[in-house]
């Protein structure tokens, strides 16, 4: 059996992806935000992976699924609704790529509708969850 994967490699480079796909229209970000940080921005909330229950390789390698939550935050609905958009199309027609790795397409797993945050700020944002699964080559 192989070795279970690191959550970081495959996490930074979806961060990376959609970075690389939205450098204009929004900051991207792991795990949270940084102080002073402007709208419109997407947070990566990733777990630690999983063993896919879907498949195995004749060598008993488990592919490892790795699930995360995109929160698209902006200061009107309308900005945070167009930035989720954005994220969600850059997630679903490009797959990322770790070294080492084969990663399969994203999958999206659910989402929730865009809302203001009205506990804490005045932001506006919306959530989609996604699994990429993974496996050593």
């Amino acid at each position: 059996m192989t070795e279970p994967q690191e959550a970081h490699p495959v996490a930074e480079a979806i961060r990376q992806m959609l970075d690389d796909a939205l450098p204009a229209a929004a900051t991207v970000h792991l795990g949270g935000v940084p102080s002073g940080a402007t709208t419109p921005y997407v947070v990566l909330y990733p777990d630690i992976g999983t063993e896919s229950t879907a498949d195995r390789t004749l060598d008993d390698g488990v592919p490892t699924d790795f699930r995360f939550q995109a929160t698209s935050v902006g200061a009107t609905f309308t900005q945070a609704i167009l930035t989720a958009g954005m994220a969600n199309t850059v997630l679903l027609t490009t797959t990322p790529t770790v070294a080492g790795s084969r990663v399969r397409p994203i999958r999206q797993e659910g989402s929730q509708p865009v809302r203001r945050d009205d506990e804490s700020s005045p932001l506006w944002f919306g959530t989609a969850q996604y699994v990429a699964r993974s496996e050593r080559l």
